[in-house]
Formats: structure tokens, C-alpha cells, sequence
């Protein structure tokens, strides 16, 4: 079916922010301009019987927004309620399309990221680094499985500590590039283990870091690209 009622629930919605005195200039510009980008996309789109509920759940929460817009009403909790209600439109367009199935790659190379980064940041940063990461991955890897936007959020702090992790390592096997035989004696002292192990704690982590490395910078991309898919 199509989108008519909600259409005019946004029209609705639009004219009230550009009259109201409430919010700041700069917001009004924001949610003018993507309110009326949204509303022009969905006059496009066919609602699958499937997602009835959800199309409901808009129409019925910005009929209540447009209630919000009274001399006494908090500014700042209704620039907060507009940002949420965008984010869910933005979120429910992509239902209807059939697009949130992103969601699911972006959390794949998420958990890739940060696997790869609690495995190799002890290495350099011992394990306080990844202690204090563990939470914001922890309520990332919640978050995203709920479509929460505060979630997303959180998983994000991965890339820059995973880059610079990766960096590290990277480094490191340039140096076991160039200074092979002297890598691994300095690793067989240290360790007292054999050349075929020393080797492989030579070799295998600055491989890994190199798939870090790419990892992070996928979750960076994905993440743009499925930034409008969470609420």
C-alpha cells in the first residue's frame, strides 16, 4: 500500500517546525531539510503487508509529535524527539524497501574487527586497552543486534584503537621483513621456544594485523553506509 497517510502526517509535521518558535534556527534548517527529503521518498514507497505495524507506529508517533509543538514544551527534549523520529523514518524506509538486510554485514565485520583487535592489542598496549574496549564492543555487538542507534555508536569506537593496533603490527612485520633471522632469535631468547614456533610468532600476527588493518576500514565504510538503518 502506499504511504498517502503518512505523507500528510509529515507535511503536517513540516509546517509546524517552520511556524514554531521553539527550536533553534539551525535545527529548524536540519529537520526541514530532512523531513522534506524523506517525505519525498516516501511518496514512493509501497508498503509490504508484512510491515503494517510499523507503518502504523510512524503515522500514530508523528501525529504526536505534532501535538508536542505547545508555548511550554522543552526545547531541548523536542529537538531530541524530532532527531529520534527522523532516525526511525530513515530506519522503516529502508524495512520497506527491503535494504536493512545491510545491517547484517556491517555487524559481521564489526565483530572481525574487534576479535582481531582484543587479540593482537595486548602485544603493545598490555591488556588495559582491551579491557577498557571491552564494554563499548560489548554494547555495540547488543545494540546492533537490537537496531539500537546508541549501539551503533558504541561499535564505532573500535576502528580508530583497531587501525592503530593494526598500525603496530604492520610496522613490526616490516621489521621481520628486513631483519628476519635476528627477529627470530630475539623471539626464540624471549621465549625459549623453538625456531618453528618462533617463526610463527613472527609471521602470523603481522598477518593478522594486515586483516585488521582492511577490517577497520571496512566497518568504517559500512557503517556510512548503513548509518540511517538504526534507530
Amino acid at each position: 500500500m502506499k504511504a498517502s497517510e503518512l505523507v500528510t502526517v509529515l507535511d503536517g509535521l513540516i509546517k509546524k517546525i517552520d511556524e514554531t518558535g521553539l527550536l533553534p534556527q539551525k535545527n529548524k534548517n536540519q529537520f526541514l531539510g530532512e523531513l522534506t527529503s524523506i517525505k519525498t521518498e516516501y511518496e514512493n514507497v509501497e508498503v509490504p503487508e508484512d510491515l503494517k505495524e510499523v507503518y502504523t507506529s510512524l503515522y500514530k508517533k508523528g501525529r504526536e509529535l505534532q501535538k508536542l509543538f505547545k508555548s511550554d514544551e522543552n526545547a531541548k527534549e523536542l529537538v531530541d524527539k524530532i532527531k529520534y523520529y527522523i532516525r526511525y523514518l530513515k530506519a522503516a524506509r529502508a524495512d520497506f524497501k527491503g535494504e536493512s538486510s545491510y545491517i547484517g554485514k556491517y555487524f559481521r565485520v564489526f565483530v572481525i574487527t574487534s576479535v582481531l583487535f582484543l587479540a593482537l592489542s595486548p602485544q603493545y598496549f598490555g591488556f588495559v586497552l582491551a579491557a577498557v574496549m571491552f564494554v563499548p564492543i560489548f554494547m555495540g555487538i547488543k545494540g546492533i543486534r537490537k537496531r539500537s542507534y546508541h549501539g551503533f555508536i558504541m561499535s564505532l569506537a573500535v576502528i580508530p584503537v583497531g587501525i592503530m593496533t593494526a598500525a603496530y603490527w604492520l610496522k613490526y612485520g616490516i621489521y621481520v621483513m628486513n631483519n628476519y633471522q635476528e627477529a627470530i632469535q630475539s623471539i626464540m631468547q624471549s621465549t625459549g621456544r623453538g625456531a618453528g614456533f618462533s617463526q610463527m610468532l613472527a609471521t602470523v600476527p603481522p598477518i593478522l594485523g594486515i586483516v585488521l588493518f582492511a577490517a577497520a576500514f571496512m566497518q568504517g565504510f559500512r557503517a556510512y553506509k548503513s548509518k540511517d538503518l538504526f534507530v
